[in-house]
């Protein structure tokens, strides 16, 4: 063995810098052995506390009870206080259908009003101006009327109410002259005449 190795140990000893540069890559050779295992002992090296905090963060979500969000979109409760309100309103409010019903026979009184007072006129053509205002017996028993014995007056107001229900009513026309009753029937939707009278002055309503 020593003639294998022999050579190689006495060459370092031939000359003092040879000695000195094997001795420095042998302190090289070991720093760098004891490095490489400082590291692997120091990532094979895991703490009792680094090991509870990362099991605390990777537990599963899934064994802990939920609890719902609000639901921010739903629509406020309304309170009894507020709809027994509303009701109590509702019950004393007048109906604007009936209003409507009201006006409309109003206008329809003065309509004819106006039609009729038209001594102006010839015979024809003052039936034909009283036809959309008047109901057909109305027509009929003007039929034989001379338009220039009706009063030259016209519409000075709004007809006062002196009795109206959901079919019939009857107003007093405020005209130029003397006032004008007109009664008014609702024949197929629409409010017309069925009869006229002259009247020297208004009388207060009577209710529906």
């Amino acid at each position: 063995m020593w003639h294998l190795f022999g050579p190689i140990v006495r060459w370092p000893l031939h000359s003092p810098g040879r000695l000195l540069g094997v001795i420095a890559m042998a302190v090289a050779a070991v720093l760098a052995l004891g490095a490489i295992n400082d590291r692997g002992s120091k990532s094979d090296a895991v703490s009792p506390e680094a090991s509870a905090s990362a099991s605390s963060t990777t537990r599963s979500p899934s064994n802990e009870p939920s609890t719902p969000s609000p639901d921010r979109t739903a629509a406020p409760q309304s309170t009894g206080e507020a709809s027994s309100t509303s009701a109590g309103t509702d019950a004393f409010s007048e109906d604007p259908a009936a209003n409507s019903a009201i006006v409309a026979a109003q206008d329809a009184a003065a309509e004819f009003v106006a039609a009729w007072a038209r001594p102006d006129l010839d015979p024809a053509t003052w039936q034909g101006g009283l036809a959309p205002h008047a109901t057909p017996e109305l027509r009929q028993a003007l039929a034989d009327t001379d338009p220039a014995n009706v009063p030259a007056v016209t519409v000075s107001g709004q007809p006062v109410q002196v009795a109206v229900n959901a079919e019939a009513g009857v107003f007093d026309v405020p005209t130029t002259g003397p006032f004008i009753r007109v009664f008014v029937e609702l024949v197929d939707g629409i409010w017309l005449a069925s009869d006229v009278q002259s009247t020297a002055a208004p009388e207060a309503a009577a209710g529906g």
